[in-house]
């Protein structure tokens, strides 16, 4: 579990949006109570969020039924972060000025770790006195804010004031829950992807990596509790959430990046696919058919892994090694001549599995001597396979350093 939230829900038309965000958390590993305001729920039955959340929702304090309700002091202990979304114009200032005349105001009183707003209301309100006040003197209390985006709000007007994506308030929370797990602690660097080497202005050399693996990793590692940092090429996978990612096109920018990163990793996962040829030089303007045959000379590209693993100061390199067939000694070889602390050996002649597929079955080996074969699965899961029979060494070489 990555952390405990309490999820307020205020009377907006975005309420409904909050539903998402509920899955979101839930989806990586987040334990989510919600409290809602009475107006809240005329937009959204208190039910949807008792069935999701699996916890009884606090609506109103007094008028308890069959349900006791919950002890906003007790949830205060239990709780890592309130995260308000959507908070009106309403909530904000009653929190601001220290209110406590229903179950959220009055939760967020008791509430002793991390407050995450996200706005959302009509772009007068929003630029109203009273709220930019109000947000300004609960920023300076400590609380973060998710400000909200542009466009087409409910009312029909055109502007600021509609709540951002649950997607980015989701990243901001789970950037600011503390981390739990087997790998709490450690920081992995991950790279994922394709890199792209430029033939002229609008040609490229590339490969058919997806990302996939390697954004799976990155997002497996948060949930097993470590800080992750993936450094991609072009995907089209969508990236994880809560999680820094930097994004590169070719194999000297992934290069570079790995070198700034490196001493600040405990391991480094090398799942992207870096091109191992470039054009010697890449054309000033585009190509033009037109002239008949054309010769392209290639350059090797230099070896991003043997780079690191030739580092004085380095982390636990895991490489990856995709073949045509299980070549277990060429896997080997590529560990040893790249000082690799493990390879993950992929067999690509599979349509089925590897590159593009989402699915994969891989076999680790280790320095160490560890062989295990990987039977085929989603990529999160022989993510959480790869990170979970590694742990012991990652661990162990962290704290030999």
């Amino acid at each position: 579990m990555n952390g405990r939230v309490v999820l307020g829900v205020s009377g907006g038309i975005a309420a409904y949006k909050s539903v998402e965000i509920l899955r979101l958390l839930q989806k990586h590993g987040c334990a989510v109570r919600v409290i809602m305001t009475r107006h809240a729920t005329e937009f959204v039955h208190p039910r949807t969020f008792a069935v999701l959340s699996g916890y009884a929702v606090e609506v109103d304090q007094w008028e308890r039924g069959a349900e006791p309700g919950v002890d906003h002091v007790e949830l205060s202990h239990w709780a890592d972060l309130l995260l308000v979304a959507p908070a009106t114009a309403n909530v904000l200032c009653k929190m601001a000025s220290g209110v406590a005349d229903d179950a959220l105001t009055t939760y967020h009183l008791a509430h002793r770790r991390l407050l995450l707003l996200a706005p959302a209301m009509n772009t007068i309100m929003w630029r109203q006195p009273a709220v930019t006040s109000a947000v300004a003197t609960l920023q300076e209390r400590g609380a973060e804010v998710v400000e909200p985006g542009s466009g087409e709000l409910a009312c029909g007007d055109e502007g600021e004031g509609r709540l951002a994506t649950p997607e980015v308030i989701v990243d901001r929370a789970l950037r600011l829950l503390p981390r739990r797990g087997p790998l709490a602690g450690v920081r992995l660097l991950v790279t994922a992807g394709p890199t792209r080497e430029a033939i002229d202005l609008v040609r490229v050399l590339t490969n058919r990596s997806s990302g996939l693996m390697g954004a799976a990793l990155a997002e497996v590692a948060a949930g097993l509790g470590a800080t992750a940092t993936l450094i991609h090429g072009p995907m089209q996978v969508p990236l994880p959430l809560g999680i820094r990612c930097i994004r590169v096109d070719s194999a000297a920018e992934m290069g570079e990046e790995l070198e700034r990163c490196a001493d600040e990793a405990d391991a480094a996962f090398l799942a992207a696919a870096v091109a191992d040829f470039r054009p010697t030089e890449a054309t000033a303007g585009k190509l033009d058919r037109r002239a008949g045959d054309v010769s392209l000379p290639l350059t090797p590209v230099p070896d991003l892994a043997a780079a690191l693993g030739a580092r004085l100061q380095r982390p636990y390199v895991v490489i990856f090694a995709a073949e045509a067939g299980r070549l277990d000694d060429r896997a080997r070889a590529k560990m040893r001549a790249k000082k690799a602390d493990a390879v993950i050996l992929n067999d690509v002649s599979s349509p089925e599995v590897g590159m593009e597929a989402p699915e994969n079955e891989a076999w680790l080996i280790t320095a160490s001597g560890v062989e295990r074969h990987l039977r085929r699965a989603s990529k999160e899961e022989i993510a959480r396979e790869i990170l979970l029979g590694l742990s012991g060494e990652i661990l162990a070489d962290r704290a030999s350093r």
